[in-house]
Formats: structure tokens, C-alpha cells, sequence
């Protein structure tokens, strides 16, 4: 990798990096490091059409937009972002009027809470060397009150067809109960992740232990990128045959230097 005498590597793990990094250190490396161009065509309506509902519920939470106003708002991104168009993984488009249910659902999730605080940007510095930078990151979608019973809370919208049971989420809500308990010396009562297609919702508690491991696992991947350093060698390659991987032909390039097998298919058969 090129880089010019003084300069340093610099990067966030956030809690959507820190999950490609479990995922694929090498894939970490091309798109967080090497920063890498996409050179694989992937589904993109389902981020267009969360981060429309997402900006939506700001928006509402804000008082910028009523009901109605923000119904409006979510058909006219739904026409900018050529979500008719856009297909997913059964090559279909996306029902609107899914995505209409949703963001009603949200508005009954931002009323039944005050003292809102929306889309709150939370950074730190991490670790240093000579060659990298490294800091923490985090967007919160909604801090607010519960106004049932008075408790701070946390909260993330989901607009995805099933319930997350990996740890990639538990994660999430892990990740922004640290940065706001290091911002605030406030720990959530929960981290509540509203699935807002499914009418359904996921609850995380954490304690201040929680947040002294999570520090110390935090501390420890970024030493251990330090340690890997710029050079893409030292990050194994992990699982890279992924639907969402777009830069799929970066992986497998790599993947055919390190080993000689020219698809990912035949790393996979012979490593597994």
C-alpha cells in the first residue's frame, strides 16, 4: 500500500466496522485501510429505504415534519432514491406501502417518549502508532425519555424482515451504551431495537462491567490492527462470499495470491 512519509492510516471502528472486521480482517483492510473502490454491483434498497424511514422519524422527532408532511417526504425519497427500480435479492422491487406501515409504527415509538435526542454523533480517540490512527465512532438514532416511567433509554430502528439473533447487534447496542456512557457518565436503563416492519421489539441491558469488557475488547482489536499494520498480508481473509461484499474481486484477487485458488468457492470447499 502507498502512502506518503508523515502520513497516517486513519479510521473509526464504529459498530457497523467492527462487524465487517469479525466478519473478514482481510475485507476490513480493503475497505476501511486501503480504502479500496467497489467493483461489485450489491443490493442497495435496503439501506436506501432504511435511511428513508430513518430520516423520516428525525425529521418527525424534531417537529420539522407532522404525520402527514412525513408520509409525503418518505413517497418523495422513495421517487429521488428510484426505489421502484432498485431490486432486491429475489430480484423484486420493495413495497412501498411497507415501508409506509413502518414509519407509522415509528411515530407511535418517538410519541410515546420526550425529551428527544436525535442522530447524536459520538467520537473519541483510541490508539496511535507511527503508521495509524485509530478512533471510535458512533450515530445514535434516538436517545430519549420514556415518559411511562421517567427512564433514559436508547433506541435504534430496524426496517429488516426478521429479528437479528447474531451478536452483531447485541454489539450495536453495546457499542453506543460505551460512547454515551463515556460522553455522559449515563448508563440507559435499555437499548430497545425496533423492528419496525415486524411490529416487534429487542431489548439490551447492559451493566458498567458490560462497558469495562467492552473497553478492554475495543482496546485489544485496535492493538491488534496496529500489530497488522498496512500490510494486507498480515489480515486473514475470513468469510468474504457474501451477498453484501462489494468488493468481492479485491477478496478474491488476494485470496488467489495467498493460496493459488482462483474462486472463493474452492478456498471455501478446502479450508472447511
Amino acid at each position: 500500500m502507498s502512502q506518503k512519509k508523515g502520513d497516517k492510516i486513519t479510521f473509526n471502528l464504529s459498530p457497523s466496522s467492527l462487524n465487517v472486521f469479525f466478519q473478514s480482517p482481510l475485507l476490513f483492510y480493503l475497505k476501511y485501510i486501503e480504502k479500496v473502490p467497489d467493483d461489485t454491483r450489491v443490493p442497495v434498497c435496503y439501506g436506501l429505504s432504511g435511511n428513508i424511514v430513518h430520516d423520516c422519524l428525525e425529521k418527525y422527532a424534531k417537529k420539522e415534519l407532522d404525520r402527514d408532511e412525513a408520509c409525503r417526504f418518505l413517497a418523495s425519497q422513495w421517487s429521488k432514491q428510484n426505489l421502484d427500480f432498485h431490486k432486491d435479492i429475489k430480484n423484486e422491487t420493495l413495497k412501498p406501502e411497507d415501508y409506509l406501515i413502518a414509519l407509522l409504527k415509528g411515530f407511535s415509538v418517538v410519541d410515546s417518549h420526550e425529551n428527544h435526542i436525535c442522530e447524536e454523533k459520538i467520537s473519541f480517540p483510541l490508539v496511535e502508532n507511527e503508521f495509524m490512527k485509530i478512533g471510535i465512532k458512533g450515530i445514535v438514532d434516538l436517545q430519549a425519555t420514556e415518559k411511562e416511567n421517567d427512564e433514559f433509554v436508547v433506541i435504534d430502528y430496524k426496517t429488516s424482515n426478521s429479528v437479528n439473533k447474531s451478536k452483531d447487534f447485541e454489539r450495536q447496542a453495546l457499542f453506543y451504551n460505551y460512547l454515551i456512557h463515556k460522553k455522559k457518565n449515563i448508563l440507559p436503563k435499555e437499548t430497545i431495537f425496533h423492528y419496525l416492519k415486524l411490529g416487534v421489539s429487542k431489548k439490551y441491558s447492559f451493566s458498567k462491567e458490560d462497558l469495562e469488557n467492552f473497553e478492554t475488547e475495543l482496546n485489544r482489536i485496535a492493538n491488534t490492527l496496529l500489530e497488522y499494520g498496512t500490510e494486507i498480508r498480515n489480515y486473514p481473509i475470513g468469510k468474504i462470499d457474501d451477498l453484501f461484499n462489494s468488493k468481492k474481486q479485491a477478496c478474491k484477487r488476494e485470496v488467489q495470491r495467498r493460496t493459488g485458488f482462483r474462486d472463493i468457492k474452492d478456498y471455501i470447499q478446502n479450508k472447511f
